[in-house]
């Protein structure tokens, strides 16, 4: 099968241009012929080998006209496009060609009115796909007409995020960021994301300051990684609170650092307030963690809670609003490294059952073979025991 995959800034950074490498590799494993094109917006990006064709966004019409002249010279069987804001190329290749196409929709993006015609080529759709339920559930209140949608859930390479002893882990830390201090008896929280300046600066960076503040208890250590146009007013929200000492900034960090920084955790914390164009999917910053046996603490009012197993706890979920519900679990997850522990090994089983990226491959295929008349063989994915 023959697609075209187009997309924002595929090689760029962020989640939107992680779960899209993501969907060129899994479409690549089921067998598929891919063509990835990236209109580039971003100024950071790398050369990962997932791109075929990319150009730089220079104005709306001039991105549309040069992806129209791609999707009239190329022959294809499906197209994929990676944001509702690009929905109307793939109308135009219904239009052009007959060929079906599916969109990538994601919650900011999506739970909440569209310009019209937009809004006519996401409803034309053959296929929708979500990557969380919090998403699906809460389309129809802004869309009068839904296409076939199906959940896809953005996945974790379990080879690569993995759980590292926490001594290793907090030497090598220590050893990449020297000015971080001596973190080997601390209880280190982190949290991994973008400091997107407002209305997005939803990450729970200053809930987990306040919690500090609250809990005036010098155990605890904080591990800020990312860089963004909301650090500044993150740094003021620490002086303020008087919880310098404990914060540590990492800033963009290689991505062979990550799993060291995760593993080094006690508990890594992502906390977004959810409503109309607010909070998050299923965070990769948690399902990472997760992934490297560490428990998180998350919000309630997205769909962050949906990497929780109620039946193997691995995460809680709390009121976004509320610093101090943040300060007693913090203080009872440090005082009890039992359930820490269990959270830990609970976290890293619900990953591998859900969430790995096999099942990335499996749940792509079976959508494309429902809607978009693929019938290459779909790989089963055994269950890690």
């Amino acid at each position: 099968m023959k697609i075209l995959y187009i997309g924002f800034d595929i090689e760029g950074v962020g989640g939107i241009a992680t779960y899209s490498r993501h969907q060129v590799r899994a479409l690549e494993a089921l067998g598929c012929d891919v063509f990835a094109l990236s209109i580039d917006k971003q100024d950071r990006f790398g050369e990962r080998g997932i791109v075929d064709q990319r150009f730089p966004f220079q104005g709306k019409l001039a991105a549309v006209t040069r992806a129209l002249g791609i999707v009239a010279a190329r022959r294809f069987d499906a197209m994929i496009v990676n944001h509702v804001y690009l929905a109307g190329l793939g109308l135009a290749a219904r239009q052009l060609k007959q060929t079906p196409y599916a969109l990538n929709v994601y919650n900011i993006d999506i739970l909440c009115p569209l310009p019209r015609l937009r809004e006519y080529a996401f409803s034309r759709a053959d296929l929708v796909m979500a990557d969380c339920r919090y998403t699906i559930e809460n389309m129809p209140r802004f869309h009068a007409q839904m296409p076939p949608t199906g959940l896809l859930y953005d996945p974790v390479d379990v080879s690569f995020f993995r759980p590292i002893p926490a001594a290793a882990a907090r030497a090598e830390v220590m050893q990449r960021f020297p000015a971080i201090g001596d973190i080997s008896n601390r209880f280190v929280c982190v949290t991994v994301a973008h400091m997107a300046g407002a209305p997005n600066n939803n990450k729970g960076h200053r809930q987990t300051i306040e919690a500090l503040a609250k809990l005036r208890d010098p155990r605890f250590h904080y591990l800020i990684v990312g860089e963004g146009p909301d650090r500044p007013a993150i740094e003021a929200h620490i002086r303020t609170h008087g919880v310098s000492d404990q914060v540590f900034f990492a800033g963009l960090v290689p991505q062979d650092a990550l799993p060291f920084l995760y593993a080094c955790a006690d508990t890594a914390i992502l906390i977004s307030k959810g409503g109309p164009g607010l909070g998050e999917g299923v965070p990769l910053g948690l399902i990472e963690a997760a992934a490297a046996g560490v428990p998180f603490v998350c919000g309630n009012e997205d769909g962050s809670a949906e990497a929780i197993d109620p039946r193997r706890p691995n995460g809680i979920a709390i009121d976004p609003s509320d610093s101090a519900a943040l300060a007693r679990v913090l203080r009872d997850l440090a005082d009890n490294e039992g359930k820490r522990r269990e959270m830990g090994v609970n976290g890293k089983r619900v990953v591998d059952d859900v969430f790995r990226f096999e099942r990335f491959v499996e749940g792509q295929g079976l959508l494309l073979a429902r809607h978009l008349g693929f019938k290459g063989a779909i790989p089963r994915v055994a269950v890690a025991a």
